[in-house]
């Protein structure tokens, strides 16, 4: 079990170091997002929304680490508060990251197509 806890120590802190150096990237370089698989951050509107994906991304690094802490600390003789105060503020980080995520939704949806109506025909 020890093993599995390491394990998943170590997959959260990678976890945790990769977001923060995609926040670091957007916030400081955002001229190197085209640089990020996948061709993400190539066009235009990726780049105007750099601010948005700062914010998803540092809530998921604050997210990794504290579940890295989690992991660290659960099940050992640790006090109950202590576990509810990380398990606490990680659902807060996932809170935070939902509202970024949708942030970015809004800045990079794409502008409604022109509809015309036909003759006779109500909008809906």
């Amino acid at each position: 079990m020890d093993l599995l806890r390491g394990f998943l120590t170590f997959f959260a802190l990678l976890n945790a170091a990769s977001w923060a150096a995609l926040a670091a990237a957007w916030a400081f370089r955002p001229d190197w997002s085209e640089r990020l698989p996948m061709q993400l951050g190539t066009h235009e509107r990726y780049r105007k929304a750099a601010p948005a994906w700062v914010r998803l991304a540092v809530a998921l690094t604050g997210f990794w680490t504290l579940a890295a802490g989690l992991y660290l600390t659960a099940g050992h003789n640790t006090a109950a508060l202590v576990v509810i105060a990380l398990f606490t503020a990680a659902a807060a980080c996932l809170i935070v990251a939902i509202g970024a995520a949708a942030a970015v939704y809004r800045a990079l949806k794409p502008e409604p197509l022109p509809i015309t109506l036909e003759g006779g025909q109500q909008p809906l």
